[in-house]
């Protein structure tokens, strides 16, 4: 795209850009994690299909217990980012209806870029699977199934990578200093659904409150370092609080357990992706090709 030349006029002054365009960047976000839900869902619908049509070894792959452990694991990764996403959607509705509170505003701030950044990785993979569980027809182009892998990769790309995203999160965290928010959302969360798999998530964020604290005291290099091991672990403990919150609540009316199952699935993927014991010398090392 070639601007020399061209006229424009200016709508929002010749400063603070990214100020000015920090609302239209929550919109779209927004709308990538919803559209990376959407991918899933369109994903594992096909994977779905498949699995009562494919015969082999004598039955369906839908009747096999390695297949259905494989399509519950990526079902579980489709709830939390469903959660997650519209979680989002409601913040946002709020903010734009004046209905918000001052804690609503933080909290839309605080996961907006981590939905954007762990759904859009969450689809990545969750799109891989399900071509591999195509077999052969997952790679070949007239299926349209490899078009679901490459609309799912864009997503990671556009709006803000991860790593970009995961500095983001830093910088929302330096402002404020605290993760609060967060736990708020996640505490109440797990203390009203009273599932015991909450606490996994609790978990999570107190050890992201520890690293925090001394990747602060180690200085920048170290904050960076950990930065997408931080969004990921924040991210994926909102999702598991939402889960099991939506659990008890569909519990609770009668409506059956199915998203207390995707909670304790999701939560035996993992949900603290933080690690202690980082050497920056070695990821040099490896990754410039440095002699240690």
């Amino acid at each position: 795209l070639t601007l020399d030349g061209a006229l424009a006029t200016s709508v929002a002054g010749l400063t603070d850009g990214i100020k000015n365009i920090t609302p239209m960047l929550t919109i779209t976000r927004t709308w990538n994690s919803v559209c990376a839900v959407g991918g899933m869902r369109r994903a594992l619908a096909l994977a779905r299909d498949y699995s009562k049509k494919r015969v082999a070894f004598g039955a369906p792959l839908s009747t096999k217990p390695l297949h259905i452990d494989t399509l519950a694991g990526l079902e579980a990764e489709y709830e939390g980012g469903f959660h997650l996403a519209f979680r989002i959607v409601e913040l946002l509705g709020k903010e734009e209806a004046g209905t918000g509170s001052e804690e609503d505003a933080k909290l839309l701030r605080y996961l907006t870029p981590l939905a954007k950044l762990l759904t859009a990785k969450q689809t990545v993979a969750l799109a891989s699977e399900v071509l591999e569980i195509f077999g052969g027809a997952g790679y070949v182009e007239d299926t349209g199934l490899p078009r679901i892998l490459r609309d799912a990769q864009v997503l990671t790309i556009w709006e803000g990578t991860t790593n970009v995203l995961s500095l983001d999160v830093l910088r929302v965290l330096g402002r404020t200093g605290t993760i609060e928010p967060l736990v708020r959302e996640v505490t109440s969360r797990v203390e009203r659904a009273n599932d015991p798999v909450g606490r996994v998530a609790l978990r999570a964020l107190e050890h992201a409150a520890a690293w925090l604290e001394g990747a602060h005291s180690k200085g920048i290099p170290a904050l960076e370092e950990g930065a997408r091991r931080l969004a990921l672990t924040l991210g994926r403990a909102v999702e598991l609080a939402l889960l099991v919150d939506h659990g008890a609540w569909e519990k609770a009316h009668g409506k059956g357990g199915r998203t207390q199952a995707a909670a304790r699935r999701f939560a035996r993927h993992g949900i603290d992706m933080i690690v202690d014991d980082t050497d920056l010398a070695d990821a040099n090392a490896l990754a410039n090709d440095v002699a240690l």
